[in-house]
């Protein structure tokens, strides 16, 4: 299982595409917790920081900003305890747990623009970001993540002359 994860590489050209998003109860609970940045207080604490930046900003860059977040902050006004609020680690568009993830998520902020509020984790980036899993280990990571085995697969090479004819 653990052959398909890879550290994301992380280039000035690439580093826009990584993306992080806030979930809410019931979808935060379908996240794993190796894809989770930080939950509760410190979520509601991070937006608050941001969205009373972006508000004295005139400019166009910050006025569409203010508008993307406008969602995330009506729903956490809606919430009367911010236990199950998480925030996920950065994901890339590119990979296929990217639209997973942006289907149970709002989009919260890319990895540049992170870094631009938040520039203490500018030195370690390597711990927001989401492993990279491959394709073929995907059911391997959810169903660990359910708490089941993982499946092992098996290819037609390893099984009996006899299995293979029956394959």
């Amino acid at each position: 299982m653990t052959s398909g994860n890879k550290i994301p590489f992380l280039t000035p050209s690439s580093e826009s595409r990584f993306q992080s998003f806030v979930l809410f109860e019931p979808s935060s609970l379908r996240m794993n917790d190796v894809d989770i940045l930080m939950r509760g207080e410190k979520v509601k604490e991070m937006y608050d920081y941001v969205i009373d930046h972006v508000q004295k900003d005139t400019s166009i860059k910050s006025q569409i900003l203010r508008n993307k977040l406008t969602k995330i902050g009506q729903m956490i006004d809606l919430l009367s305890s911010y236990d199950q609020v998480i925030m996920s680690k950065f994901f890339d568009r590119i990979w296929r747990r990217y639209s997973y993830v942006s289907n149970i998520g709002e989009h919260f902020l890319d990895l540049p623009t992170f870094l631009t509020f938040f520039p203490e984790y500018a030195g370690n980036t390597t711990s927001l970001l989401a492993q990279r899993i491959d394709d073929e280990d995907e059911d391997d990571i959810d169903s660990v993540a359910r708490g089941e085995e993982p499946v092992s697969t098996i290819s037609v090479d390893d099984l009996s002359e006899e299995e293979q004819l029956i394959q």
